[in-house]
C-alpha cells in the first residue's frame, strides 16, 4: 500500500507530529512519503493508496488554506483511504467534526482521526501556557503508533474487511472529546460576554484589529518573508499601505516572524481583555481535561503567564519550521 502524510505546520508542532506518524508508517511498510501541503497537488495525490492529512487547529476549526486544499485538491481522490491528525492548545473544537465530512464530501474514506495537545504561541495568551511542553516523547511515541495502526487498519479494509471504519462521536459525546464551543462561558463564539455594555464593546473591537506596517522599518521588496508565508496569500504590499485581505485567517504568522518587527498590532489591550474576560474559563477546561486523562500537565497551574504574555516576547517570536 503506498501512502503520504501531508502537513501544514507554522510553528513546527505539527510538522514534528507528522514525521512521526511517518516513522511509524514506514516502520510498517516503507513505501510512505511525507511533504508539507504546500508542495502536493492533486495530480500528485492519485498515486496513493492512503493519505494522511494534518494541521493545526486554529479558531477551533481547520485553517482556511487546508479547506481549500481539500476542496480544490482532494477532489478527484473518490474511495481514498485518509485519515485525520491535528495539533492544539486547550481547545480541539470542531476540528475533527469538520474535517472528517469535508473529506467524506469529496468521496474519500476516512479511516481515523487523532489530535494532539500542543505549545500556544498565540500572541494574546499568556505564556508559559497549558500546553506548552507538548508534543514531548510520549506524544510523539503515540504518533508513532498512531501511523502503524493507520497503514494496519487501511490493509485490512483493502483486503475486504468490514467494521474497521470508526464512527464520528457526536453531540455531548464529540464535546466531552474534543472541548470547543460550549465548554465554558467564556467562548464567546457562541456565548456573549456576561458584563456591562462597555465590554461588549472591548470584545467587538478585540474581533476587529487591524495590522500596520511600519514603513521606517519593513524592507520590502528585498524582503518578502510575510508574503511568502501566508497560508492564504492574504498580503498585498505592491498598493500603500499595503493590504490584508479579507481571507486573512488570523493566524498572526506574518507579524510573528517578520526579521524587523514591521507588521505592528496594539496586543497590550487585546492580551488585558483576554486576561479579564476569558483566561478563567481556560483553567476550567484545562483541568476538566487533566481530570479526564486527556491532558497531561507538564507544568504547574500556577505557573500560568496571567500577565506575561507572549507579544512581549522579542520579535521575530517565531522561526518559519
Amino acid at each position: 500500500m503506498k501512502s503520504i502524510v501531508i502537513y501544514f505546520s507554522q510553528t513546527g508542532n505539527t510538522k514534528k507530529i507528522a514525521q512521526s506518524i511517518y516513522q511509524g508508517i514506514i516502520e510498517e511498510d516503507d513505501d510512505c512519503d511525507i511533504s508539507r501541503i504546500q508542495d502536493i497537488t492533486a495530480k500528485d495525490l492519485l498515486q496513493y493508496d492512503l493519505i494522511g492529512l494534518g494541521s493545526p487547529i486554529w479558531h477551533r476549526r481547520e485553517p482556511i488554506n487546508v479547506l481549500s486544499f481539500i476542496e480544490y485538491e482532494m477532489n478527484t481522490l473518490e474511495d481514498k483511504l485518509t485519515f485525520v491528525f491535528g495539533t492544539h492548545g486547550v481547545f480541539p473544537g470542531h476540528y475533527i467534526g469538520r474535517m472528517v465530512p469535508a473529506l467524506t464530501l469529496e468521496g474519500l474514506i476516512v479511516i481515523g482521526w487523532r489530535t494532539w495537545y500542543c505549545a500556544c504561541s498565540v500572541p494574546e495568551h499568556p505564556k508559559p501556557y497549558f500546553t506548552d511542553g507538548h508534543p514531548d516523547d510520549i506524544d510523539l511515541a503515540e504518533a508513532l503508533e498512531f501511523g502503524k495502526e493507520m497503514l494496519k487498519r487501511g490493509k485490512r479494509l483493502k483486503a475486504g474487511e468490514e467494521g474497521a471504519i470508526p464512527e464520528l462521536p457526536r453531540g455531548k459525546a464529540y464535546h466531552e472529546l474534543y472541548p470547543g464551543p460550549g465548554s465554558t462561558d467564556h467562548v464567546y463564539s457562541t456565548h456573549p460576554p456576561k458584563g456591562s455594555k462597555q465590554e461588549i464593546k472591548e470584545l467587538i473591537d478585540l474581533r476587529s484589529f487591524d495590522f500596520k506596517v511600519n514603513k521606517d522599518k519593513c524592507l520590502y521588496p528585498k524582503c518578502t518573508v510575510c508574503i511568502d508565508n501566508c497560508p492564504t496569500h492574504s498580503i498585498n504590499f505592491t498598493v500603500s499601505p499595503p493590504i490584508f485581505r479579507k481571507n486573512c485567517d488570523r493566524c498572526w504568522f506574518c507579524e510573528q516572524i517578520c526579521p524587523r518587527g514591521a507588521i505592528e498590532v496594539d496586543w497590550t489591550p487585546i492580551a488585558d481583555f483576554v486576561d479579564k474576560n476569558i483566561v478563567d474559563g481556560w483553567f476550567k477546561v484545562a483541568d476538566k481535561a487533566e481530570a479526564s486523562g486527556r491532558l497531561r500537565r507538564l507544568g504547574k497551574p500556577e505557573d500560568i503567564g496571567r500577565k506575561t504574555f507572549w507579544y512581549k516576547t522579542k520579535k521575530p517570536r517565531l522561526k518559519i519550521p
